[in-house]
């Protein structure tokens, strides 16, 4: 094997040992190599978000500005040996790359001339998470750069509302949506914005690595509606829904029938008091 793709793993056990980006581009090249730094590989200091199914390009860029196409391009999570996307004598690379990615990802060609060696990803997928390592190779240099990308989703996926009897315990709300990530988060609240304490909540994983999420409030009261907010905490975007439950699930007594069933019980009362009365002016 080269001395290059050694120092590629040597630089695979830095990153699974969470060593610092500076250390990975600039004390490697230094300790390795005598002649002066040829260039740079600028990445993002911010972590790229993306959204399920969408695309997204995380940048990556030469410095000084120079042509990369006659330079390998590797780009690569936590298996070195098993690359995103392999760019190697001016040819893409398929043979060693990683099945997951396979048709998914690509570098913008036409850019390689201006040292433009982003890499754009295709159809995200929830396990597309992570750390990923642009790592780039001249005859006389290497430099490397890492990109941290976060998936997000919520708003693809379905969003009902159920309600139920619960015999002698009220009526029972259930709240169930899928297609989220991260996590997502679930609050009840009545009319007046007063949180409701949950008595069930469940979160399952989905095909794809993307979460349902199934929440149940019992209430007894038909005053407010209650209603059920779901959050991705990342992008603090919320999906809520909102049901009034009607007077017809709360039977209430009329006054009327309260009266008739005392007068009810009192007759009888009042029956026997006439018969003692009328044996008594009888004698």
């Amino acid at each position: 094997q080269s001395p290059s793709f050694l120092l590629l793993h040597l630089m695979e056990g830095l990153v699974h040992q969470g060593t610092p980006n500076y250390c990975i581009s600039k004390l490697l090249p230094v300790s390795v190599f005598v002649s002066y730094k040829k260039f740079s590989v600028l990445g993002s200091d911010q972590p790229i978000v993306a959204d399920v199914g969408e695309e997204v390009v995380l940048p990556c860029q030469l410095s000084p500005r120079m042509s990369a196409v006659n330079k390998t391009i590797r780009w690569f999570r936590d298996q070195i040996d098993s690359p995103v996307y392999l760019y190697k004598n001016t040819l893409h690379i398929t043979d060693e790359q990683d099945q997951a990615y396979r048709g998914r990802t690509t570098l913008f060609i036409k850019e390689l001339e201006n040292g433009n060696v982003s890499l754009g990803i295709r159809n995200i997928h929830a396990s597309d998470e992570g750390i990923y390592n642009c790592f780039v190779e001249s005859l006389k240099w290497y430099e490397g750069t890492q990109i941290k990308v976060i998936v997000t989703d919520g708003l693809h996926g379905s969003h009902t509302l159920s309600l139920k009897m619960k015999e002698g315990k009220g009526i029972q709300l259930g709240c169930k949506s899928s297609g989220w990530y991260p996590k997502p988060e679930v609050t009840w609240t009545d009319g007046k914005s007063q949180k409701l304490t949950t008595v069930s909540e469940t979160i399952e994983t989905e095909d794809g690595g993307l979460f349902s999420v199934n929440s149940y409030v019992i209430t007894d009261d038909s005053s407010h509606k209650r209603t059920c907010h779901i959050q991705n905490d990342f992008m603090k975007e919320t999906r809520e829904s909102s049901l009034q439950i009607s007077d017809v699930f709360f039977p209430r007594v009329s006054p009327w029938l309260v009266a008739f069933f005392v007068l009810l019980g009192l007759l009888p009362v009042a029956i026997c008091i006439a018969i003692y009365c009328w044996r008594k002016q009888s004698k």
